[in-house]
């Protein structure tokens, strides 16, 4: 977009229109909107100082990489595997490019989570438990007779086992178990169970 006067709002409008959807690095925009680059280097002393009037941290501005749908959702698995809340109130806050590229993308956040294969009910009201919360959650899925491994607990419920280890384990999901009153050794049961059903597989049929 070509404008023969710019004014700092316009300016502001500009980029923040371009917010994630396209990168806002200097060099970007010095090539694809030299007129806007230059007003902006003119009015505000430096695309920096643009970038930050526009409410904006540069320094992730800097890094910034044109989002495609893949990188999105590669990106929420990411953030998801390493036991991250991902809920979207948590995410506008700590990866507000990610937010902004999903909402553009996918036209909401759930449904970028749901295209990265992720129960959007697991993660909705996610947020920092504190160790009670923690204890209650880990309880509730004893009570339901789901299986507390840690393989079991990585597949499907990764945010409770990372912040259970954490903080209730100090680093292990086997000791924040013990720490709630389950004493169940799920590594033998679950070994035991294994060598069952393979004893049962090798009988032979009548």
């Amino acid at each position: 977009m070509f404008c023969k006067y710019w004014y700092p709002n316009m300016i502001r409008q500009h980029i923040l229109s371009r917010y994630g959807v396209e990168p806002l690095n200097s060099h970007y925009y010095a090539t694809t909107y030299p007129s806007v680059y230059a007003a902006a280097d003119r009015i505000f002393g430096s695309w920096e100082a643009a970038i930050t009037m526009c409410g904006l941290d540069y320094s992730q501005i800097r890094k910034y990489k044109r989002w495609s749908n893949t990188a999105v959702v590669d990106e929420i698995r990411k953030l998801h595997e390493e036991g991250q809340p991902i809920s979207s109130q948590s995410v506008q806050v700590h990866h507000k490019s990610l937010y902004m590229a999903a909402i553009k993308r996918f036209r909401g956040w759930k449904r970028a989570v749901e295209a990265a294969g992720i129960d959007y009910r697991q993660i909705r009201l996610r947020r920092s438990l504190n160790k009670t919360e923690l204890r209650q959650q880990i309880l509730e899925l004893y009570r339901k007779k789901v299986d507390l491994s840690y393989t079991n607990m990585r597949r499907n419920y990764q945010y409770l086992l990372a912040s259970g280890s954490k903080k209730l384990g100090d680093g292990s999901w086997a000791r924040a178990r013990l720490r709630c009153g389950i004493k169940v050794n799920y590594r033998i049961e679950n070994r035991g169970l294994s060598k069952r059903n393979a004893e049962h597989q090798e009988q032979p049929q009548s």
